[in-house]
């Protein structure tokens, strides 16, 4: 039985299927936590018949627990492999996936009931990054991470959640093995900065994906092969990057932005990019980053920063320093998927369509699939330098002492 709303009971007593042997600590529980109450709604039933499909493939002490919550209903399924995936529960009420207080009311409660010694997350949904909701002035839309707009409908009008809360959330949970971003523009080092305590890696694209996200159906057994480690990571890059490189994937060969980051070195990096930050950007100081790789190709877009390629950026500008850095930034990404395509959504005009966005050959070598925001003067009216002081970020590399 898949998650079919109709299959759930509600929170009434009633002796709904319990897969998964609540209680009993395995190896192993893989949370899948949805936010698709918006335009990704239809692409959530997908996923979750990829999931289903893979579960006969996962390791015998793993569980897989799914919340998802679209424009159909709220709702728990869990599984493992002898037990298929289906819904155990279906909540009364309309949960918001992105606010706080029901997220970690949700997380504490599965890992609480479905119990292991590691456990790893995915976050499906809109994202732009680190992103502030509340920048600027109300009627300019934010993302940040998530999207819910409490009516069951598709609308992408909905309440987002800022980095450093879900990072307060995370804080309050288990240690996750890895976190892993089936969303768009969060490979970028603010986040990774702010996550730093709640996760061994993050697994992320520092560019659009497609709305089609991971292939889960073919992912999932190595999702679950916890604990993780460098090699594991790599192994999940490289087959979700291989996966639409191939053909396989929706958009035929195309290609996917992903890499893998080490949370555990990531203040050493911040010391070492301290130095370029500050030579970069003081004295508030703007550099002209027109041919840096960026991953946002709407150039004046008042929602999304320009997500700048962080190694590419670095060489470009500072090139005596890049291979320096670059063995930095070598220690805390022991995965890096880079192709010539992927697919985009934004023209740069600010047109909606889908296209393939290209990074040249010679650009190709030295992006890091790592993003990073360059600060300039015409975001002052956007609130995103003010917004950008409270991430960690900001004054681990430096730029709080250039006059940013």
């Amino acid at each position: 039985m898949l998650c079919v709303p109709s299959a759930c009971r509600d929170d009434d007593g009633s002796a709904t299927p319990r897969p998964g042997l609540p209680g009993d600590t395995l190896s192993t529980t893989f949370i899948f936590y949805i936010a698709g109450e918006n335009s990704l709604s239809p692409y959530m039933a997908k996923d979750t018949l990829e999931m289903a499909q893979a579960m006969n493939q996962i390791p015998a002490d793993a569980r897989v627990v799914m919340f998802i919550d679209d424009a159909l209903s709220t709702r728990l399924s869990v599984g493992t492999r002898e037990t298929p995936l289906q819904c155990v529960r279906t909540f009364p009420t309309n949960l918001c996936a992105t606010d706080s207080a029901d997220m970690l009311a949700v997380l504490s409660d599965i890992v609480k009931t479905y119990p292991a010694r590691h456990y790893a997350l995915a976050m499906n949904s809109h994202a732009s990054g680190w992103v502030f909701e509340n920048a600027g002035t109300a009627s300019v839309r934010r993302n940040s991470w998530g999207i819910d707009n409490g009516r069951r409908t598709t609308s992408n009008q909905g309440r987002r959640m800022n980095i450093p809360t879900l990072a307060r959330v995370l804080e309050q949970l288990p240690h996750f093995d890895f976190i892993l971003f089936d969303a768009c523009f969060m490979q970028c080092i603010e986040v990774d900065y702010e996550l730093r305590h709640v996760a061994d890696y993050i697994i992320a694209s520092p560019a659009e994906i497609p709305g089609d996200g991971a292939p889960y159906h073919i992912l999932l057994p190595l999702l679950c092969q916890l604990p993780a480690n460098d090699q594991r990571v790599r192994d999940i890059v490289q087959t979700y990057g291989d996966y639409y490189v191939s053909g396989e994937g929706a958009a035929a060969y195309g290609g996917v932005e992903l890499s893998a980051v080490s949370t555990t070195g990531l203040e050493a990096f911040a010391e070492a990019s301290r130095p370029i930050i500050t030579q970069l950007f003081a004295n508030r100081a703007e550099q002209d980053c027109s041919d840096v790789q960026r991953y946002n190709p709407w150039r004046r877009s008042t929602s999304y920063a320009d997500f700048y390629d962080f190694g590419h950026l670095i060489y470009t500008l500072l090139p005596a320093d890049y291979p320096a850095w670059h063995a930095a930034l070598d220690q805390i990404m022991p995965a890096r998927h880079v192709s010539t395509h992927w697919l985009s959504a934004f023209g740069s005009m600010g047109e909606i369509y889908t296209h393939f966005e290209t990074i040249p050959d010679d650009i190709l070598e030295h992006c890091s699939a790592l993003s990073l925001f360059a600060p300039s003067s015409r975001y002052d009216g956007m609130g995103w330098i003010t917004t950008y002081h409270q991430l960690e970020w900001y004054h681990a590399s430096g730029l709080s002492e250039t006059g940013w």
